[in-house]
């Protein structure tokens, strides 16, 4: 059954009791409390300075070393600097082996445009759910490079949950909340 929580989308079905969650952008920290309310084990993740003192302040992105991060004047807008340094990157890949996953129950990606590198990097399937919002309504892509992403996940062995293009928030039409499912 597939539920939307805080704004992403979850095959609650594929979810085993105790799942391991990496919450990649999270901000707000809705989805992470939520999940970790249902007894789940979560990793929050986030480029920006947050108030809450219970998350990793790192980068996912294609390579692992040193970024920087871009603000802009939406306070959820925060975005990776790959020539800026003072803040660790890792891939996926590197993330997971780092806190010794070697396969998720699910990944939530909110990651303001950096979703692009983060999946063409990918050499394995890594996770049994992508939760995804995409970025297409910043400019950070374009269609194609949505379409370039899809493939990607679906040669990993990811088939298509949920992929609808809709307007929301105000801020246009975007894939809001896109869901990969490992076959």
């Amino acid at each position: 059954m597939i539920e939307r929580i805080a704004e992403h989308l979850v095959d609650i079905d594929h979810l085993p009791m105790k799942g391991k969650i990496a919450d990649i952008g999270c901000r707000g920290f809705l989805f992470t409390n939520e999940m970790r309310r249902r007894g789940h084990t979560v990793i929050p993740v986030d480029i920006d300075d947050l108030k809450e003192s219970d998350y990793h302040k790192i980068a996912i992105s294609d390579f692992d070393g040193l970024c920087g991060l871009v603000k802009s004047d939406d306070p959820q807008g925060t975005k990776i600097d790959k020539l800026g340094n003072g803040i660790d990157c890792f891939t996926l890949e590197s993330f997971s082996k780092m806190f010794e996953v070697e396969f998720w129950d699910l990944i939530k990606l909110d990651v303001e445009g950096s979703e692009f590198e983060i999946i063409m990097s990918l050499q394995r399937a890594i996770t049994k759910q992508f939760s995804i919002e995409f970025h297409l309504h910043t400019g950070a892509y374009k269609q194609h490079e949505v379409d370039q992403m899809t493939d990607k996940l679906k040669a990993l062995g990811y088939s298509i949950a949920s992929h609808e293009y809709t307007s929301q928030h105000g801020s246009g039409m975007n894939y809001w909340s896109s869901l990969f499912i490992l076959k």
